[in-house]
């Protein structure tokens, strides 16, 4: 885990150190026996880098449901130069992607996985990495920056702090919210502020990348967007506020 000092208490969680990024730390957990695991996903995502650099590594088949381009995105190439299997649906809106990817897994068998692997598990193993963020700095972070596809990154980081703002930049399809009191309470047995999430969404499209020039790599799609507004909102910031920004991939 590296987390790296930007200058005036803000932070930034170097996960885009890892193969497919910070859910690349959940694969042990979703990966078992089965012999193919079957994901849909927009190009921009780091999810199916992470499915495809695992599988690679327990020898498990991974097939990737995307929409086709005229030109393969990066991620695309990404994914087949790890041994992934990449299907390419013409006309693909995610919601048409995850059909074929369903139909293809009632035929095949193969184990389809959610979208942003949104499970009380994986909700649970983001919120005890922020903890660990936390324990490590030895402070408790007064704002924390990500941002939001399925949401589970930013719903885990409320689980993950006491009293932390958290700002969840939604950059593609509305963040429509989860309720997950049950899981929290089983984890940490308190209760849980959501009043705490703020979203913000970004004022392009998904498929616009943003050009903000951030001192280390960052999806352009994607965290990019986020960080760009973060750094937004700190120019008018106590300078006392600590900030931490997540860089997933």
């Amino acid at each position: 885990m590296v987390i790296e000092p930007l200058g005036n208490n803000i932070y930034v969680l170097r996960d885009d150190m890892l193969a497919g990024g910070t859910k690349s730390v959940l694969m042990p957990h979703i990966i078992g026996d089965d012999d193919e695991y079957v994901y849909a996903t927009p190009v921009y995502g780091g999810f199916q880098i992470a499915l495809a650099s695992y599988c690679k590594s327990v020898n498990i088949k991974a097939t990737i449901f995307c929409a086709k381009r005229k030109v393969k995105h990066p991620n695309t190439l990404r994914c087949i130069e790890l041994g992934a299997r990449v299907v390419e649906v013409p006309h693909g809106y995610l919601s048409v992607v995850e059909k074929r990817a369903r139909d293809y897994c009632d035929v095949s068998g193969a184990t389809k996985i959610n979208w942003g692997a949104k499970t009380d598990r994986n909700r649970v193993l983001l919120a005890q990495r922020m903890m660990h963020v936390e324990k490590i700095m030895e402070f408790k972070f007064d704002e924390v920056w990500c941002a939001v596809g399925s949401g589970l990154l930013a719903e885990s980081i409320v689980m993950g702090t006491t009293s932390a703002n958290v700002y969840g930049v939604q950059v593609g399809a509305e963040y429509k919210g989860t309720n997950f009191t049950n899981t929290y309470y089983r984890f940490k047995n308190e209760s849980l502020d959501m009043q705490r999430l703020n979203i913000l969404k970004y004022h392009k499209p998904f498929d616009k990348v943003s050009k903000y020039k951030a001192p280390f790599p960052s999806t352009p799609n994607y965290d990019l967007k986020a960080f760009e507004y973060c750094m937004e909102h700190q120019k008018n910031k106590n300078p006392k506020t600590k900030v931490l920004f997540w860089n997933v991939l």
